[in-house]
């Protein structure tokens, strides 16, 4: 079975490996042949199959797809799994892959991990494209400050107690929409909540520890993001021109879910595709 395998995904042009990151393995899938690449990011407790529906982009250029360093096939030490962690892993995989360069695809959580990748390696970084992701505001003074930490100091406990799954659960099903298939549904909660409750709780302790962008701090790279309307979007389009003046498109799509790459994979796989056919 292993053979016939093998001979499928050379077919295909695909090429399951591992890189090794802080002494612990990094599962990926690699497509095609170059220095520069694609590169899909998944979100908390997520892996990279969430990624499947975008296959008619991926399978035919460069393209590497991730599990991040707790989820998917990839290991899953008792280790704190920060954005950091998440970026540098990214950075060994692209390394063990031969990729000098690359166009990071983040949704959720995977937005982040792209930003603090930005922030590592600025010269690896050849554009942006944000699905639905997670990007903190400063608060306005200090007792927003405050109420931020106390919120989300509460809500880190919760993932610690033996009934978490409970309340994770329920925050996941929060995420779907009209247009979340019942199979889409079953598959995206079974998928998340196999995640170990240490990735689980220490994933979003890094996710929540993520600071804000500086006053003043530019990226001049193209960027496009895609988000699920959203009252709490109010300002998010201006909030990401400030700090990416090239950003080249922003589309909010209304009655969308948070997973809605895979909702409609056609409508994401032809935005995806005119923006990489800028670059």
């Amino acid at each position: 079975m292993r053979l016939w395998m093998t001979v499928l995904w050379f077919a295909a042009g695909l090429l399951a490996a591992d890189a090794r990151y802080d002494g612990s393995r990094v599962h990926y899938e690699s497509y095609g042949k170059g220095q520069e690449a694609v590169v899909f990011i998944h979100g908390w407790t997520c892996d990279l199959t969430f990624w499947r529906g975008q296959a008619p982009v991926y399978e035919k250029r460069r393209a590497l797809l991730v599990d991040l360093p707790g989820h998917g096939q990839s290991g899953k030490p008792d280790v704190a799994y920060t954005q950091e962690r998440f970026a540098r892993a990214i950075d060994a995989v692209m390394r063990d892959a031969g990729v000098t360069r690359a166009v990071l695809v983040g949704h959720s959580m995977g937005g982040p991990v792209a930003l603090t990748f930005l922030r590592l390696f600025p010269a690896r970084t050849k554009a942006l494209v944000l699905v639905d992701p997670y990007v903190p505001q400063a608060p306005k003074d200090e007792a927003e400050r405050a109420s931020q930490k106390a919120r989300m100091e509460s809500f880190l406990r919760s993932l610690g107690e033996p009934n978490y799954k409970e309340m994770t659960q329920a925050m996941i099903e929060g995420m779907f929409s009209a247009k979340t298939t019942p199979a889409q549904r079953e598959e995206i909660l079974t998928k998340m909540m196999a995640a170990p409750q240490h990735v689980v709780v220490s994933a979003m302790q890094g996710l929540f520890a993520l600071e804000a962008p500086k006053a003043g701090e530019t990226h001049r790279l193209p960027v496009m993001a895609i988000v699920a309307a959203a009252p709490a979007r109010s300002g998010y389009e201006a909030r990401l021109r400030t700090e990416f003046p090239l950003l080249r498109k922003f589309e909010t799509w209304e009655g969308a879910g948070h997973f809605l790459m895979m909702e409609s994979p056609d409508r994401f796989n032809r935005a995806l595709e005119d923006f990489l056919a800028q670059r």
